[in-house]
């Protein structure tokens, strides 16, 4: 069950979240910013950020976490739309489809509450653009970055 997390869950596990993050983080901000976890978890904080927990109870009580995912509400000015932003995911193991199913449902509802017209996402994991695409999404495009180097 992907359940989203209140900032003082997010703070209590941050090392777990912020391994997740920095396994997964989004191709547009790769670039080595000494303050970039530190933004994250601000805008996590702040709430410009959403994150959401996918996990297990064990038989001791013990939580025990299967992936996070970080999603960011965007506005697109050009065309007046709301798009929800799957900015970050990360399986700590092998989970089953139902589990990817049931979190993309979760994030549907989530989008469709606020209005939102697409879920996106970036990936370049084989394994989870081929379960993007048995979920119905339109996996055609090709992301493209030109890397600018500043001297």
């Amino acid at each position: 069950m992907l359940t989203q997390l209140l900032p003082d869950q997010i703070s209590k596990f941050w090392p777990v979240i912020k391994y997740a993050v920095e396994e997964a983080l989004p191709p547009t901000v790769k670039g080595e910013h000494p303050d970039k976890m530190n933004r994250i978890l601000s805008g996590m904080l702040s709430g410009k950020l959403d994150v959401w927990a996918s996990y297990k109870h064990q038989l001791d009580n013990v939580i025990k976490f299967e992936g996070i995912v970080v999603t960011q509400i965007l506005f697109d000015d050009a065309s007046g739309i709301y798009n929800l932003l799957i900015y970050a995911v990360y399986a700590y193991e092998d989970t089953s489809p139902d589990t990817w199913t049931d979190g993309y449902e979760t994030l549907v509802k989530y989008a469709k509450v606020h209005k939102c017209v697409n879920v996106i996402a970036y990936s370049c994991v084989p394994r989870i653009i081929q379960l993007a695409k048995g979920l119905g999404a339109d996996t055609s495009f090709t992301f493209i970055s030109f890397p600018l180097q500043f001297v």
